[in-house]
């Protein structure tokens, strides 16, 4: 049996509902790591590296010395090109290549965060040093082109700044140059792309997205990217367990995708969640 993790962005507690999730999956006796791929886009790059390279699926990684939460520029974010950034990305119906080049260019132009300081935050950061045997399959997006990008073991890609280039969020965090190209937070494209998938026509598929149409914002076309991704594997024969934060666990959100103060409240009420899940719909991956 073909099995497919798929994981998907969410910024700093994002990271942290993923790896309470998985951790109560474990417990629960569904262990992820038997996954056939990983596909992880922005934060799930970061939780899905160490999946794919078998660490314990339910703990964050230590941080490496000298790296001391985000990177930010001097004098801040950039709070005009942000602003800008997400009033296109909410508002869009459908991604095309034009949109995501439109918001590529604003976030090559965006003050940021030296590049090797935020691949030292985020891949440097994994505690994994190169692509792992399992097939790591991780997203990006051109800002140039607006081409969409899966970085793989195949690609040649340095894993740290693939995981780097999938968590560049617009705006925010600086595109990372890969192979002469600059990439940003595979996100643009889609919250998920589960739909990476399709390829090795996988039997199971959980699809594990922490933004969703109740995060405000880019929250509904996020959950419709996924929906659409979900009908595709499911039309292909697949059984796909899609979960989502429910209220709980929006509530130890808060309003702030990027707030470390509420990492703890999130990881606890996500193992709680995950032990449930492994008593019900998550048993498919054991079928």
């Amino acid at each position: 049996m073909k099995r497919a993790l798929v994981l998907g962005g969410g910024g700093v507690i994002g990271v942290a509902w993923e790896t309470g999730l998985l951790k109560g999956l474990a417990q629960g006796g569904i262990d992820v790591r038997s996954a056939d791929v990983v596909i992880g886009t922005s934060a799930g790059s970061m939780v899905g590296t160490r999946v794919a390279a078998g660490h314990d699926s339910g703990e964050p990684a230590p941080r490496p010395a000298g790296v001391g939460g985000i990177p930010l520029p001097e004098g801040g974010l950039d709070g005009t090109s942000l602003t800008r950034v997400f009033a296109i990305w909410s508002q869009v119906e459908v991604m095309t290549e034009e949109t995501c080049a439109k918001i590529g260019a604003l976030a090559s132009a965006a003050r940021t965060a030296e590049p090797a300081k935020w691949i030292a935050s985020t891949g440097g950061s994994t505690g994994v040093e190169d692509w792992p045997r399992t097939e790591l399959r991780l997203t990006a997006v051109d800002v140039k082109t607006g081409k969409f990008e899966v970085h793989s073991r195949l690609t040649g890609a340095p894993l740290a700044a693939a995981v780097a280039s999938s968590c560049a969020v617009p705006g925010m965090f600086p595109p990372i140059e890969i192979g002469g190209r600059c990439y940003m937070d595979g996100g643009v494209r889609s919250g998920t792309s589960a739909d990476v998938a399709l390829d090795i026509e996988p039997d199971v598929v959980f699809v594990i997205a922490p933004i969703c149409d109740a995060i405000a914002g880019i929250g509904p076309w996020a959950q419709r990217c996924m929906d659409d991704e979900v009908a595709q594997l499911r039309a292909a024969g697949s059984r796909v367990c899609a979960i989502v934060p429910e209220e709980k666990e929006l509530e130890a959100f808060g309003g702030d995708l990027m707030d470390p103060s509420r990492v703890g409240p999130t990881r606890e009420v996500a193992l709680e969640r995950g032990l449930a899940l492994a008593k019900g719909e998550a048993r498919v991956w054991l079928d």
